[in-house]
């Protein structure tokens, strides 16, 4: 008996270690609602047309549908080449499972991922409305998902 339950506690801790981490969730001690901004474009231009401050905020995209999908939105005030995270569950590395969208959105790389975890894109020398059709576009291929709300939140990046 104490064989056979080792191997079950062996393969749970296998399976645990191999689940995705928790959906991206509101956090009221550090973030901030944005309230006025529910849509992908919407967020976008508050980020870029809103002023200063914006240089120093991580912006959370949450997408509300079956997948619970997310995205991080790092400052793109003053580059040109705008990158955010995003939930990534897929084991193949994002060049192959993304490869469509990599092919039609050229100015697009692939930064840095994690297997079943999270991925960045930096979108070199794009504008807002780019930046919001890459996102939508990246909602439907690694999630399976016509995006046309989301939930954003932004936080205060900490400064020295």
């Amino acid at each position: 008996m104490k064989k056979k339950a080792r191997m079950v506690a062996a393969l749970l801790a296998s399976n645990a270690a191999s689940q995705l981490g928790p959906a991206w969730t509101f956090d009221p001690d550090r973030m901030v609602r944005m309230t006025d901004c529910h849509s992908i474009i919407g967020v976008l231009r508050h980020i870029k047309y809103s002023g200063p401050e914006w240089a120093h905020r991580y912006v959370h995209l949450c997408f509300p549908g079956p997948s619970n999908a997310w995205a991080l939105m790092y400052p793109f005030l003053d580059t040109s080449a705008p990158y955010f995270d995003f939930m990534y569950t897929h084991k193949a590395p994002p060049q192959t499972a993304l490869s469509a969208l990599l092919e039609q959105y050229p100015q697009c790389s692939v930064i840095d991922w994690s297997p079943g975890r999270s991925a960045c894109i930096e979108a070199q020398g794009v504008n807002v409305e780019t930046l919001a059709e890459i996102i939508r576009d990246l909602a439907e291929a690694a999630w399976y998902e016509h995006i046309t709300f989301v939930d954003a939140a932004y936080e205060e990046m900490d400064r020295a």
